[in-house]
């Protein structure tokens, strides 16, 4: 129904005010308005929405669903009984009362209330005014009690989708403390490299900027990188912290590492492919990378981000066998990759963030890391 498709797209006061248009514009009636039920000691209604020739009809009596006079009229009986509420305001039976005055002077000769029952909420009412004394055949009443249903069961999935959205929400907070848990974890053994994770992450971010990634891969890809060392986890520490070059089964042993990660990974279903990005990073577009050797069609581009991101910071900054490359080594050193092991487009933009856009690695202190000359040279 048209009034199910108005309910999710458009805030929820909007749409209650499309329920009154649709209902006075659709079926050529004076005014509509929609109240909830109040829990307070008069039982008062208050107005949710309105649409039509209303002429202050709402700020000129009280609205009440107490059984009392005042609360006589349809909205406050359909509300008390659960039951759509007919009332023919020249019916010569009817009480004289403030409600039906302020409604006959304003050309309203006859209403229709509807209740709209919602599991869990207080009682709302959709109340129609006609200019007619007979205004609705049975059919037709039929069909507005349908359109209040629609608005029942689209109010009840608007606020289960908004209950389901705050948990998502929740989690996703949960999981990104979990990342930098796990991130600073990964530091405290290897505190030689530490601040490595979260450079290679900021500078992961830029890239992704400057290569016209949505805001949400970009974030997916940035938490990937803040903990795309996650592997080391599971290597020995005297490794990880080694004063010279590895030998080549200790290398191997340190090849592992991506895998390791998406085995701890496994288990946490991230809206991001974030242990795809982190297996991939050691991967190069010719084949020759590991654990897996992918190729480039095989590749996430997040993945080709890391990759390059990785390269550049690992050489500028000191390692346990080497003092610091520098930035100009590095940028040297993933264009002579460009092409062959290391995404051309990525490279490029690395290279254009640093030489001339002055990116630099700023929170690493001045003793560990070699940085450009001022002309850029």
């Amino acid at each position: 129904m048209i009034c199910r498709e108005i309910l999710f797209n458009r805030t929820k006061n909007s749409r209650l005010v499309d329920i009154c248009r649709i209902a006075v514009q659709a079926g050529g009636y004076r005014m509509a308005w929609i109240g909830e039920a109040n829990a307070d000691l008069n039982k008062t209604i208050s107005v949710k929405a309105m649409f039509g020739d209303e002429k202050s009809y709402l700020q000129s009596v009280t609205h009440t669903w107490a059984d009392i006079p005042s609360g006589s009229g349809p909205t406050g009986r359909a509300i008390r009984s659960g039951r759509s509420q007919f009332d023919n305001y020249y019916k010569p039976d009817e009480t004289i009362t403030m409600w039906r005055v302020e409604a006959t002077r304003r050309g309203y000769h006859s209403c229709l209330a509807i209740p709209i029952h919602i599991a869990g909420s207080p009682i709302t009412c959709l109340t129609i005014y006609s200019g007619g004394a007979e205004a609705w055949v049975e059919s037709e009443r039929a069909l507005l009690e349908e359109l209040a249903s629609d608005l029942a069961y689209g109010i009840s999935a608007l606020r289960t989708a908004i209950r389901s959205r705050s948990q998502e929400r929740q989690i996703q907070v949960s999981l990104e403390q979990a990342i930098v848990a796990i991130s600073r974890t990964v530091e405290a053994r290897d505190p030689y490299t530490a601040g490595h994770e979260d450079r290679v992450a900021k500078l992961c971010r830029r890239l992704a900027a400057e290569l016209g990634l949505s805001a949400d891969q970009t974030h997916g890809l940035y938490l990937a990188a803040s903990i795309h060392d996650l592997g080391k986890i599971g290597l020995p520490a005297e490794i990880l912290g080694k004063p010279r070059r590895l030998t080549a089964p200790e290398f191997e042993m340190i090849k592992q590492h991506p895998t390791i990660a998406v085995d701890i990974l496994k288990g946490i279903e991230f809206p991001w492919p974030i242990a795809a990005i982190i297996e991939q990073h050691h991967e190069r577009i010719d084949g020759s990378g590991y654990p897996k050797g992918l190729r480039a069609a095989d590749l996430l581009f997040e993945s080709r981000i890391l990759a390059v991101a990785d390269v550049v910071e690992a050489m500028a900054a000191h390692r346990p066998y080497r003092a610091a490359l520098g930035i100009e080594a590095a940028l040297k050193e993933i264009q002579a990759q460009r092409g062959t092991t290391l995404d051309s487009e990525v490279v490029d933009a690395c290279v254009h963030l640093f030489r001339d856009c002055g990116y630099d690695f700023a929170d690493i202190p001045a003793d560990a890391i070699k940085v450009l000359p001022s002309n850029g040279a």
